[in-house]
């Protein structure tokens, strides 16, 4: 193995750790400053940030006609995120006896979304994936869920004096901006190490590309679960995986990318990990419902469940 390699994910995962961090503490601060409710914040601001490399990601493999290097990312990202990263969190949360109180219409009708964004990611997939239309249909979908929050936030949002801390925005993007450069040396030293063992493009895409591109989840949701900000986990894995699934399959259609279809695509191979990912999102919800409803404390027992259904998902793609 090159050095070269060695060095790509060794400062990659260092960048992604250190940013996800002042990510979590400045996003919340730019959030008082403008009077939106960390919910918001976590399924906007640090969604889109985190769903950054996704999006780069998707986009230079766009350009390169890599229709299932894409379709992995998204799936395997969005998989990774309620499962891997949302079980490490109940499993942290668990440890530190945190109890999840969570009351608020936003999370009810962030939750319907969620499910809403699944199902149509999988209809466009079946009919028409990466035409001009779909994307259209996609982007279209979460201006609408985005406006809705908007209006849920002005609702809910109750006035707080604003930070005493300078430049709080610019250094949530500088944060931002340092996970995208983190996970893009990750997945370039990953692709390096796989070249040599000459992995397909297909497993590169759900596991080492979709994995790389979750280490912001993955690093801003445990920074956020050890400081007990619990809503702000929640918000960040239901905004990531709305983006992925409408923003990030959007990008290819914005390029008129539609005949990636015609190259080494087959919907089949992808329909099982489709339908494992809306079972996994239908019982995420379920349970973020439940405690909405009823709080209590964090299951470490349940988090080690979530993950385990990570794993299952990748004995399904590697058949």
């Amino acid at each position: 193995m090159q050095v070269i390699t060695i060095l790509y994910l060794t400062l990659g995962i260092a960048l992604i750790w250190k940013a996800s961090e002042a990510l979590e503490k400045y996003s919340v601060l730019t959030a008082q400053n403008f009077n939106i409710s960390p919910f918001i914040i976590g399924s906007t601001v640090i969604a889109l940030g985190t769903s950054a490399p996704e999006i780069f990601t998707t986009l230079f493999a766009a350009l390169k006609n890599q229709g299932n290097l894409i379709v992995g990312n998204v799936i395997g990202s969005n998989i990774a995120n309620l499962s891997l990263v949302f079980g490490l969190t109940l499993f942290i949360l668990g440890v530190k006896k945190k109890v999840i109180q969570e009351k608020s219409i936003e999370l009810k009708w962030n939750l319907l979304t969620l499910i809403s964004a699944s199902i149509i990611m999988y209809i466009i997939f079946l009919i028409r994936p990466f035409a001009i239309l779909s994307s259209i249909i996609l982007i279209s979908s979460l201006f609408l869920i985005i406006a809705s929050w908007s209006i849920l936030s002005t609702q809910e949002t109750e006035r707080k004096p604003p930070s005493k801390t300078k430049h709080a925005m610019y250094k949530l993007l500088f944060s931002i901006s340092l996970i995208s450069l983190g996970a893009y040396l990750i997945i370039q030293g990953a692709n390096d190490i796989l070249k040599v063992f000459n992995v397909g493009e297909m497993f590169i895409g759900f596991t080492v590309v979709a994995i790389g591109t979750s280490l912001p989840e993955i690093a801003a949701s445990i920074a956020l679960s050890i400081k007990g900000r619990y809503e702000a986990v929640a918000g960040t894995l239901i905004g990531s995986n709305i983006f992925n699934g409408l923003l990030v399959l959007a990008i290819p259609g914005l390029f008129n990318r539609e005949q990636i279809m015609s190259k080494n695509w087959n919907f089949q191979e992808w329909e099982n990990l489709l339908i494992t990912l809306i079972i996994i999102t239908i019982i995420f919800c379920i349970y973020m419902r439940f405690i909405n409803l009823k709080p209590r404390k964090a299951s470490s027992l349940l988090g080690l469940l979530f993950i385990t259904s990570y794993f299952i998902s990748l004995f399904i793609a590697y058949n």
